[in-house]
């Protein structure tokens, strides 16, 4: 009788170390930014009014730098019920960050892009690698492939508002042949994993 008491005790006490644990990752993971509030067109967007730089090998990106911490505390606000079960880690958040600014600018064809950082109106340093290159969340490129996908004027100015900061353009790491041919890959590595031999 003892025993089975004492095994009782200990699962209550397994229980409510496991509660403790849960709450303390709650507020780990709670962010300090507010969601985001939704873009709403009151009129017809307005095309955005965009002049392309020269073409050069390397893919040009037209959009913002990106603080790598503020995506994943935007992120944060994201829940999702298996956070209970799994807490969710940083690259999830960063993931939850891009998926919330994605929805509330209506753009679901943002990326992040690593692009160099350029002689004038950059990144502060403190937002540049040692190699200097800085994220960048892109609405378009100068590539012609994603001509169609050109946001509305007022999708680029929420987007100005809600960082603090004008886009510009930004020139990629990579060369358009090195990013081609990843991409390539990439696409034969799913294919890969999706049909097996």
């Amino acid at each position: 009788m003892a025993t089975s008491r004492l095994v009782q005790e200990s699962f209550q006490n397994l229980r409510v170390r496991q509660f403790f644990l849960t709450v303390a990752q709650v507020a780990r993971t709670e962010s300090t930014r507010l969601p985001l509030v939704p873009l709403i067109f009151l009129s017809h967007p307005h095309q955005l009014d965009l002049s392309y730089p020269p073409r050069n090998r390397h893919k040009q990106y037209y959009g913002f730098w990106l603080d790598h911490q503020w995506l994943i505390d935007l992120g944060k606000n994201v829940r999702n019920p298996e956070d209970r079960i799994e807490p969710p880690s940083e690259n999830d958040f960063w993931l939850r960050g891009l998926g919330e600014i994605c929805g509330a600018v209506k753009i679901n064809s943002l990326t992040i892009e690593m692009c160099f950082q350029p002689e004038q109106n950059g990144a502060p340093p403190e937002h540049v690698d040692a190699n200097g290159r800085v994220f960048v969340l892109s609405v378009c490129s100068d590539d012609e492939a994603d001509y169609p996908v050109i946001p509305s004027q007022e999708q680029v100015d929420y987007l100005a508002n809600l960082l603090g900061r004008q886009p510009r353009w930004w020139v990629s790491i990579w060369s358009r042949i090195e990013r081609n041919q990843s991409m390539q890959n990439l696409r034969v590595a799913q294919l890969a994993l999706a049909y097996p031999p």
